[in-house]
């Protein structure tokens, strides 16, 4: 039988480009990479390309396209030829890969008020270039564009998300409106990438918290009063933030703290992937969350500063437990986004 051919593309060089992500200041292997290898390996055709308005696709059998945020530097190259995608091949699925999937949303409401679409086309760069790249393109199509931009809103196409088996999914619904929803547990291959000890040995923990994210968090830190030391890596608007090298780092550095921090989000209860998840678990480290994850995976909440020693360690023990029986391995990654292609081929 003749393989399928699909096309990768979207708003992000990372979504675009098989080795951007070895480029990157963290080098973790990201999501697009890690579907597309499993495709490629189950002997699908996967281009994962940038494209252009006036491209033509008709060769592609189905498409896999990742949309970003309207006016975030981050996805101002490509968004719009993302776009052009989800108008030229019926049965795409939309990858909504960004966990600011709420302020996605919004920017795309924001697009479709009176004028604001033609505002932000006609938008510039102080050197003269326009903001959005393709839209100098001849072919480029801004009532498409529109209509595009207004399915997104009505959730009209099916959705990829990167999240675990555990969690209310409605939770994401009710931001991407989304009917049918498919979640993928990456997981397996990230842990695989960096050849990461999964049995490590037990160490002496600081009764402290670790918080790893390029993003500022103190706000909602603050929030969480928390007495013990916070100790932040990653984020460079933090003056005293540790940089660190590769994501081997990350994952043996949350060895060495009892608490391993987990900031809300949105859509926090839905189950969103996050690998600091498995990361606490694999190290016997307590993770730190939202009221409603604990809650989706079946965890009481403990005033953690308040715990023995001995209580620490179960109530970590209980939290590997729950988080493990979830966990998807690479058989089951590649089933599942088989199973996923095969719906919508």
């Amino acid at each position: 039988m003749e393989s399928k051919k699909i096309l990768f593309t979207g708003s992000t060089s990372k979504q675009t480009d098989d080795n951007a992500w070895k480029r990157a200041r963290v080098k973790r292997i990201d999501d697009s990479s890690i579907i597309c290898n499993s495709l490629r390996k189950q002997g699908y055709i996967v281009e994962r390309r940038k494209i252009k308005w006036g491209d033509d696709l008709s060769q592609y059998d189905m498409a896999i396209v990742g949309v970003g945020c309207f006016g975030s530097n981050n996805y101002s190259g490509d968004i719009f030829n993302s776009l052009y995608a989800l108008h030229k091949i019926p049965n795409a699925l939309v990858f909504y890969e960004d966990w600011k999937i709420d302020s996605n949303m919004k920017s795309f409401s924001g697009m479709l008020k009176s004028g604001a679409l033609e505002k932000s086309v006609s938008k510039k760069w102080s050197n003269g270039d326009y903001f959005y790249g393709g839209v100098d393109n001849p072919n480029f199509d801004i009532n498409i564009a529109k209509k595009v931009i207004q399915n997104l809103n009505d959730g009209f196409y099916d959705a990829l998300i990167p999240a675990f088996d555990w969690g209310n999914k409605d939770i994401v619904r009710k931001i991407i409106k989304s009917k049918n929803i498919y979640n993928i547990d990456l997981s397996p291959y990230v842990v695989e990438n960096w050849n990461l000890d999964l049995r490590p040995e037990p160490q002496e923990k600081k009764k402290a918290y670790m918080l790893a994210s390029l993003v500022d968090h103190r706000r909602w830190v603050k929030k969480m009063q928390l007495t013990w030391p916070v100790v932040y890596y990653g984020a460079k608007s933090i003056k005293d933030s540790i940089k660190l090298e590769t994501e081997t780092d990350v994952y043996n550095e949350c060895g060495k703290y009892r608490v391993i921090l987990c900031p809300e989000y949105p859509h926090s209860g839905s189950g969103w992937f996050r690998i600091r998840y498995i990361y606490a678990a694999l190290h016997r480290s307590i993770i730190l969350t939202s009221l409603n994850d604990l809650k989706a995976l079946g965890i009481p909440y403990k005033s953690i500063e308040r715990l023995s020693d001995k209580e620490l360690d179960e109530y970590a023990a209980m939290q590997r437990k729950a988080i493990f029986s979830y966990s998807w391995n690479k058989d089951t990654f590649d089933k599942k986004i088989k199973q996923i292609i095969d719906e919508k081929i």
